[in-house]
């Protein structure tokens, strides 16, 4: 199981990660069905009671409005 923390260190060396983040990312926004996706697919140990402080990051980050 990947913590946030080691795939922010992925993302910035894995050319197949940062495709699918910049995928999910398009829109300028996360839905619940993607974020529950890529949780699901990378084995990510965060819940979705953590899905409004992934959103207020990204905001942060200006990977989203």
């Amino acid at each position: 199981m990947a913590t946030v923390e080691e795939l922010i260190k992925q993302y910035d060396t894995d050319p197949e990660l940062k495709k699918e983040v910049d995928g999910i990312l398009a829109d300028q926004k996360i839905t619940i069905g993607e974020f529950m996706g890529f949780v699901k697919n990378h084995d990510v140990e965060v819940s979705l009671a953590d899905f409004p402080k992934i959103i207020d990051e990204a905001k942060k980050a200006g990977l989203i409005k």
